[in-house]
């Protein structure tokens, strides 16, 4: 009930049409059975034949995309609300129809970043930048995951391709200092600052990292 509820929540968000006062009735006076004509939408009926047809149909595809979104937003809504699960379902079913989307292959990949499994992260996001070269998030997010197993220099390749190399190796610091690798994360923010001196996200890094530990009891 609550995927049901929040799914028609979302779709009516995502909806950029209005609604009108008339009250459309399916049945005919005479006979009050369905009548096909009162359930055309009014402008196809004013249309004959192939127009009216072609109207019908970019309708249903306007539909269409309205759900797609409502589903990938969903996907999202469940990953933020730790629904893995759930998460993962509404992810592969859109992929299923969209197997080439690329924000749909990094918005996947991300998901799984954020849940530790990163080898099968990247290889959604390989996807990603496979299908769209120029999709800055996906490189950033294969960066993370590469740096994450390790792969330090695939890893500033892939940050190369969205951001400076200075912000590549400042990205590379951030992981190091998540796996408590001090020494390296330091090195690799301090790599950030020769290329650029004045990228305040390494100068704090560096400060926050080589600050004294407070000593035990304080």
């Amino acid at each position: 009930m609550r995927s049901a509820a929040l799914f028609a929540a979302i779709l009516a968000a995502s909806s950029t049409g209005c609604f009108t006062s008339r009250t459309l009735n399916p049945f005919s006076k005479e006979t009050d059975t369905p009548d096909a004509a009162a359930m055309q939408p009014a402008k196809a009926q004013e249309l004959p034949g192939k127009p009216a047809a072609l109207l019908l149909v970019t309708m249903a595809e306007g539909l269409e995309n309205v759900a797609d979104r409502a589903a990938r937003r969903l996907a999202v809504l469940y990953d933020r609300a730790d629904e893995q699960a759930k998460a993962m379902h509404e992810f592969q079913e859109q992929l299923k129809k969209k197997p080439k989307d690329a924000s749909l292959l990094n918005d996947m990949g991300y998901s799984l970043y954020n849940r530790g499994q990163w080898a099968e992260a990247e290889n959604y996001l390989r996807r990603a930048v496979s299908q769209d070269k120029n999709h800055k998030p996906a490189w950033v997010n294969l960066g993370l995951a590469l740096a994450q197993q390790g792969k330090d220099q695939e890893a500033l390749e892939a940050f190369s391709h969205a951001v400076s190399t200075a912000e590549a190796y400042s990205n590379l610091g951030f992981v190091l200092a998540v796996q408590g690798k001090k020494p390296e994360a330091i090195a690799a923010y301090r790599r950030a600052l020769e290329l650029e001196p004045a990228l305040k996200i390494a100068q704090a890094a560096v400060q926050r990292l080589e600050a004294p530990s407070p000593a035990v009891g304080e």
